[in-house]
């Protein structure tokens, strides 16, 4: 029983280690654009993801992103905690559920004042799903603990 706790415990930090490199690979490099290029500020102001512009590029939360033009930028620049997503990397449905599913752009869902971006394979639509649960602050809540932890 004592080389089990022994060996628990040398190997627990080991994998710690393994399981945090991870996260750092999974996350978005910071010379590249933040969710695909798309700008942020399109889905508020058109209804509807738009490709923007590496010419428009815009810094925030270690982020870059890309916005269509001047007006763009600059509404994002006077406020980009209004415009980018909350969860920039992840789908928060499945945030919601403990586990990492990467982003579709194109589907997005506005929540309030929020912009929410969802997995979409053949799989599952992470959009879908959430609203069919019907308790969005539930998720909501559920997810940003997830992302805390995720981030980390």
């Amino acid at each position: 029983m004592i080389f089990s706790r022994n060996f628990a415990a040398a190997l627990l930090p080991a994998i710690a280690g393994i399981l945090l490199s991870g996260l750092a690979l999974a996350q978005t490099p910071s010379d590249a654009p933040a969710i695909e290029g798309y700008s942020p500020v399109s889905y508020f102001t058109e209804g509807r993801p738009e490709k923007g512009s590496k010419e428009y590029a815009a810094r925030y939360n270690d982020r870059t992103y890309w916005l269509t033009d001047a007006s763009q930028k600059a509404l994002f620049e006077a406020d980009p905690e209004a415009y980018a997503p909350i969860f920039p990397n992840h789908c928060p449905f499945n945030l919601a559920l403990g586990r990492r599913a990467s982003i579709d752009p194109t589907n997005f869902k506005i929540a309030g004042d929020t912009l929410l971006m969802f997995h979409r394979s053949e799989e599952m639509d992470g959009l879908e799903r959430w609203n069919e649960h019907g308790d969005e602050e539930e998720l909501m809540e559920r997810a940003e603990s997830q992302w805390t932890l995720f981030e980390f």
